[in-house]
This record gives structure tokens, sequence and C-alpha cells, in this order.
């Protein structure tokens, strides 16, 4: 913590937080959410609060992150079942607040249902990769175009700020806050455009993006150069050059879609026979490990 700071409202905003029923949810609350809190408290003291106000405040809210987490690293992978009364005693809960995890995650399209309502890991495919980030190329370009019309140097400090916590996470370890820092560095550019319907349009594409963008990770080097990536679409915001930022925006998400085909492809090579060429991947046909920000 900066010297001479004090963040006296911290400490009750963490007690005051929905405690956790098990030792297995208590786990993932110390380490993956109020780890992250006396991460940013230690980073940046302005941070602190907004960190406070993530921590779940229901049951249900944390039974998304727990399984969304889950999905993001690999651990639950495509295909995977989600039985609900097993689910439910496996966080330690009961299936009311699973329910509404496995919605919310179903919303996001991480989660698929069949005709019998049974949930499972949603699969994972070139051409669903393909589609969503040909629509992300021009939401975003247009967003991006926009924002530099109205893009200041106090931005620039500002964003090229987070992109040094991004690192920093990273490094450090803290690859959930690492994941929520790119999140927050796009979503803050874009909402620079003044377009209230862009930025209602592209939350929930980032969202349902994020599997195939961990899949890239590993293939992109380390956090550092991942950084120079968003750091030369912030110059030419800079510049004022609204066609360079769209076009180093475009060649940064193809490159994920060009990463990620030819892991998918890779891995539609190698699965077993039988499923008709389809390119989905399930639980046959697992998708890359973890992104651990290495």
């Amino acid at each position: 913590m900066v010297a001479g700071s004090a963040c006296p409202r911290t400490p009750a905003v963490v007690r005051t937080s929905a405690p956790p029923t098990s030792r297995v949810v208590a786990t993932k609350w110390r380490e993956s959410l109020t780890g992250r809190l006396v991460y940013v408290i230690n980073h940046n003291v302005s941070r602190a609060v907004a960190a406070a106000s993530a921590l779940p405040r229901s049951l249900a809210e944390l039974a998304w992150l727990a399984l969304r987490e889950e999905i993001l690293t690999g651990q639950l992978q495509p295909g995977t079942p989600l039985r609900l009364r097993e689910v439910a005693h496996r966080l330690g809960m009961s299936v009311i607040p699973v329910r509404e995890a496995l919605h919310r995650l179903h919303q996001e399209g991480l989660v698929s249902r069949e005709a019998q309502k049974r949930a499972f890991v949603a699969p994972v495919s070139v051409a669903d990769m393909e589609d969503l980030y040909r629509v992300r190329i021009e939401l975003e370009g247009l967003a991006i175009q926009l924002a530099c019309e109205r893009f200041t140097p106090e931005d620039h400090r500002h964003l090229s700020g987070v992109l040094d916590e991004f690192v920093a996470a990273y490094e450090g370890g803290q690859v959930r806050l690492g994941r929520e820092l790119h999140r927050q560095f796009h979503l803050e550019l874009y909402r620079l455009a003044g377009s209230p319907t862009l930025d209602r349009l592209i939350p929930p594409l980032l969202d349902a993006a994020e599997r195939y963008r961990v899949l890239s990770v590993a293939d992109r080097g380390d956090p550092r150069q991942r950084r120079q990536e968003h750091q030369r679409i912030l110059d030419a915001c800079l510049a004022g050059d609204g066609s360079r930022a769209r076009r180093e925006l475009a060649e940064h998400l193809a490159r994920t879609v060009e990463l990620v085909r030819a892991k998918l492809q890779g891995l539609r090579g190698r699965a077993p026979e039988g499923r008709g060429g389809q390119e989905s991947h399930g639980a046959s046909g697992q998708a890359p490990g973890p992104d651990t920000g290495r």
C-alpha cells in the first residue's frame, strides 16, 4: 500500500460479503477473491474499493464465479456434463444457487442445454469462433474508430496504466485479475466512442469469446509481448489515426482466430472418428490447457 494511504472501508466490505458454506468454496473465496483484493490494495489503492465491491454478494454469484473459472481455465472441458446435484454437492451449497449460476453461464454461451434441459460445458468450434470474431471485428472496429475522435493524452496515460497492471497481474500469478484487466482495457477504450448501443452490444461478445482468447494465450508470448499488441492500438488512438487503430485492433483479434483455429483443427485431426466430421470439440477432443499467463 502507498505510504500514508488508508483504505478503512475495505475490511468492512470483505466482512459483509456472503460467507462460503464449505471448505471447497472457502478455498476459492480466500485464494481467488480475497487474494485479488489484497493484490490490488498493494499495487493500486485507487482500485481497492472497486475490487471489494466485485466480491460476490450471493451464493449464486459465488457458484457462477467458481464454475466460470473452471470452464475458462480448462478444468471443466467442453462437453463435460454439469449435473445439478453433483455440482451443488461439490460446491457445498443447495441446487438453487447452482441452477441460477448455470442459467447465467448459459446466457454467456459457456454452458449448453439439451432438449431434456441437461446442462454441459458448451463445445468450442472453428465455425463458432470465426462467426463470433467476425462480428467483434466489425463492432469493436467501429467503436475504436469513434473513440479516436475523443481520445486524449489522459486516456492514453490511464489505459497504458491498465496495461501495466495487466502485465503485473500475470507476472504475479494473478491470472483471473489479468483477465479482468484485459476486459477492462477493451471496454474502457470502447466506451470512449460515446455510443450506448455499442456499450450494450460489445460486452456479451467479449464474454462469449473469452474461452477462445484463453486458448491463444500460450502462443502469444509472455505478458509483456501481449501488452505490445494493445499498446499499438493505444498509440494509434493517441495519434488520432482511426483507420490505423481499427486495423491494429482487427489484426489483434484475427491473431486469436489464427492461433486457435490451428489448435482446434489439430485436435479435430487427433479426435476419434464417429462424430460425423463435426468441428466442435467436446470431451473427446479436449481443448488445450489453462491460461497460466506465461
